[in-house]
This record gives structure tokens, sequence and C-alpha cells, in this order.
């Protein structure tokens, strides 16, 4: 094993024309855990304590380096990700539902109400009328197409004006 004092690199060139190994995931995963164990117990033996910040909700392992504090519990910044697109959101506000985490536009696109004419989440001011939700830009009169003022509309759909509609 290196010990800390006494790491060197050493750098071997080679000439292969065949197929490159690219370690995978798992490989890099399992070596990086080795490495990490073997550091944290030559702090120890060194007499320096190495006490982790929590342990991630996520890999159950400590937490040495940066940590998230999001929805009552501690993670590791690369394990903190929205529960639908899995994309890390690190310190980047989110949305919570049901204890899980979401990056905002995945939030709006599963959870924001939609717009009755042209069915996009409605991620600011929502009107309500007639039994649906509605972009305030979006709610106009039937017959003439203006937007519906203080004045409102009358029962059939219309903008109320002086003129009668239907």
């Amino acid at each position: 094993m290196a010990h800390l004092c006494e790491m060197q690199t050493q750098v071997t060139v080679k000439a292969d024309t065949s197929k490159k190994h690219l370690p995978d995931k798992q490989d890099h995963k399992a070596s990086l855990d080795s490495m990490l164990g073997g550091l944290e117990q030559e702090l120890q033996d060194l007499g320096i304590a190495t006490v982790p910040k929590g342990h991630c909700v996520s890999c159950w392992k400590p937490i040495a380096g940066k940590v998230i504090h999001a929805l009552g519990q501690a993670w590791h910044p690369e394990h903190f990700v929205c529960a639908h697109c899995k994309k890390e959101i690190g310190s980047s506000p989110f949305f919570e539902r049901s204890g899980l985490a979401y990056c905002p536009k995945d939030y709006h696109h599963l959870f924001s109400p939609r717009c009755a004419y042209c069915a996009a989440p409605i991620l600011d001011k929502v009107l309500t009328a007639m039994n649906q939700t509605w972009h305030p830009e979006h709610f106009f009169c039937a017959h003439c197409g203006e937007v519906f003022g203080e004045e409102g509309m009358t029962q059939g759909g219309y903008k109320k004006t002086s003129r009668a509609f239907p």
C-alpha cells in the first residue's frame, strides 16, 4: 500500500494499436472506494481522526467531502438527483413532492396545472374558471377574442359589453 508521504507516479507508454480497455463504472467505483478506505486508514494510523459528516441516504456510505442536506437527509452531491430524470441537483433549486426531489423542469411537467387552451404547464399565475385552469392570457372571449378583464364574462363565455350576446 502506498503511503501518503511516499506517493510517486510512474508513467509507462506503450504503443498499442489493439482495443483500449476503458474501466467501466463499477471498476472505477471499486477502485475509488478502495483508495478512500486506504487513505482513511492511513490517516487514522497517523493519529488524525476522520469523522464523516454523515451517511449518504442514497448509498449509505460515509460522507467525507461536500455534503448536501436536503429533505431532512444527508447526501453525496452526486447522489442528490431528480426523481424523474436522475440528473444531479446538487445545490440547485428543486421542488419536493411526496418526499422526493424534482428539478424545476420535471416538477412543472409532471405536477403543474395545465392550461385548458394550450395544454402547457402553468408556471406563474393560474386562472380558474368553468372548472378548468388557464394561463390568464389564454382566457378570452369566445366571440371577439379579447382577454377578459375586471368586467368578467357572461355565462355563455362572452365578454361583457353593452351589446348583448347569446
